[in-house]
């Protein structure tokens, strides 16, 4: 638990958001969803009592999604759908089946590069570099096949697997979820300015008071200790995946725990993969799909998309290379 803990901590500021004038936010942290998640309120008309309460309430709702989505949790909903779903058509509730159906549909949108039946070919693996694990090809191969959200049959109220060998994995859209629930919270609860970080993963929204002073910015892929540039953002939300999460080295080959759906094997065209979209959850998911496809590709399926930018850091000639969508050029800058 403890290695978990401060792997999860090293990346909070992956990407992260920060107000450029001296306004203290009311914050509280807490570690779940194995990571590290701060609520950031920046209201200035609340007292601190009413600040905690609506803190604690928002922080509840996190939790009740963890206790869904969460496959390390044995109690959750998703690892009893893992496990019994390829038997019997298992009961899920309205927080399972918005997440399975929006996985689903970037799936389809991405032509594969999402998927969350990825989970079928990544028990395969083992990222922690002490007790790394590479599968071989010929294992990949056999166990890809149940790598397709075809054999998933989704209803509002139930599902069924097509096999005990396809397993779900939610980590890479739930997260968003919650942060997107996250601000409803608030919301509901009169926070007007507030920021919600999830490992790096954010949302915001904006009064007068931080409105044109908040910046997201993107962390350098190779130095924890830099910056790598940053981009104004008022009311948004932004996600990153990155090369350099849960990886290890093995002959100067680095493996890290973003697997490509085609191949079984860690996607090793970008190092990292910023999207800003209208959720959360959204961006969650469309930043691994465009880590997935690469620069290139990846680039051009963000300029078909619409309210969706992007920023995507790759190695060429040895050397860190960016591209960046049409929507973000003017206004992302170097740090």
């Amino acid at each position: 638990m403890h290695k978990r803990v401060f792997l999860f901590f090293s990346f909070l500021l992956f990407t992260h958001c920060s107000v450029t004038e001296n306004i203290v936010p009311f914050e509280k942290t807490i570690v779940i969803m194995d990571t590290f998640v701060q609520v950031s309120i920046y209201d200035q008309d609340k007292s601190v009592e009413a600040l905690e309460k609506i803190t604690k309430k928002t922080f509840n709702r996190i939790a009740q999604i963890d206790k869904i989505t969460n496959i390390y949790n044995e109690s959750s909903l998703i690892s009893k759908v893992n496990r019994e779903a390829a038997e019997t058509e298992i009961e899920i509730d309205s927080v399972l089946f918005q997440l399975i159906e929006a996985s689903v549909d970037i799936s389809i949108l991405s032509n594969g590069a999402y998927d969350i039946t990825i989970k079928s070919v990544e028990q395969l693996w083992n990222f922690t570099p002490d007790e790394y694990r590479i599968p071989g090809h010929e294992l990949v191969a056999e166990y890809l096949k149940w790598v397709n959200p075809n054999h998933i049959a989704l209803n509002v109220a139930s599902i069924k697997l097509a096999s005990p060998f396809v397993k779900i994995d939610l980590g890479g859209i739930a997260k968003g979820y919650a942060i997107d629930e996250a601000i409803r919270v608030l919301q509901e609860n009169g926070i007007t300015d507030a920021m919600v970080n999830a490992g790096g993963d954010l949302r915001t929204i904006c009064s007068d008071l931080t409105r044109g002073k908040r910046r997201v910015w993107i962390k350098h892929p190779r130095n924890r200790e830099t910056l790598f540039g940053f981009f104004p953002m008022d009311d948004g939300c932004v996600a990153t995946s990155g090369d350099y999460e849960r990886f290890f080295v093995v002959d100067s080959v680095r493996y890290h725990h973003i697997l490509n759906p085609k191949t079984g094997y860690p996607a090793n065209k970008c190092l990292s993969a910023t999207v800003q979209a209208e959720s959360a959850m959204k961006a969650d998911a469309l930043a691994t799909a465009v880590f997935v496809l690469g620069p290139q590709d990846g680039i051009e399926f963000i300029e078909r998309l619409p309210n969706v930018e992007g920023v995507i850091l790759f190695e060429k000639h040895g050397k860190i290379s960016w591209v960046v969508s049409s929507g973000l050029k003017a206004s992302f800058s170097l740090n």
